[in-house]
Parts: structure tokens; sequence; C-alpha cells
């Protein structure tokens, strides 16, 4: 048991082992590079660790978190965030994480993402001085 079919894995190793980028053009094609090979590995990761979201729900999270860094500027950080992506996505396609791992971070994602999107509830209307909508 090991990686999924073994480009994305290859691909991973090599890509570990590059230098960090000097420059912010320089981390534009390796972080493109590292979304593509998180979202090509989809199908494998919900058959290996069994996460019951649909795989267009699995990409879209995983989307929404390369997002969420998109406005990070300083260069040292965004090498670190490769780095650290990379070293998450061979744990993940060499099974060295639990399924536990796994679905409770796409569980922790897809809170978050409802989380941003929910209306406020009549509570935070009531504290926030509003008046309510049925009066």
């Amino acid at each position: 048991m090991g990686s999924s079919t073994g480009q994305i894995a290859l691909r991973n190793a090599q890509q570990k082992s590059v230098a960090f980028s000097a420059s912010l053009t320089e981390t534009a094609p390796r972080v493109l590079s590292l979304q593509r090979d998180f979202l090509r590995s989809v199908p494998w990761i919900k058959r290996a660790y069994g996460v019951s979201l649909p795989e267009s729900e699995m990409r879209t999270l995983l989307t929404s978190a390369f997002r969420d860094k998109k406005d990070t500027a300083e260069i040292h950080t965004i090498n670190r965030l490769i780095v650290q992506g990379r070293m998450e996505l061979e744990e993940t396609l060499m099974l060295w994480k639990g399924p536990s791992h796994v679905n409770n971070w796409f569980d922790a994602a897809q809170a978050k993402s409802s989380a941003e999107v929910a209306p406020p509830s009549f509570l935070d209307d009531f504290f926030a001085g509003k008046p309510s909508a049925a009066a």
C-alpha cells in the first residue's frame, strides 16, 4: 500500500526537493502545481479514506483553502506554506494519516465555509439592536 497511481507521488517528491523560491513570480507555478496535485488526488483520497463528501465538494473545499491564503505576500511564508502543503499531500498519499485526520479536515473546512455563509440568527440581530423582521 502506498501512494496513489504514482505520478503525483513522484512529482510531489521532486517538488519537495526544489529550493525555496526567491520571488513571487517563481512561487506562483509551484502553488498552482501543488493545488492541481491535490485536486487530481481527490478521487483516490475519497476511496482510500472513505470520505463521505462528493468529489466536487472536496475539490471546492481544497480550492477554498488555497484561496484563503492567496493574499499572502511574504515570500518566506509562501515558501513555508508550499513545503507544508507538499508534506500534507505526501502524508495523505502514503497513507500515513488515519481516516479520522482526513475526514476531520474536510468536516472542519465544510463547517468553516458554511459558517461564513450562514445568515445571522434572531439572537445575533437582537443583540446587535436590529429590529426583527416579524415585527
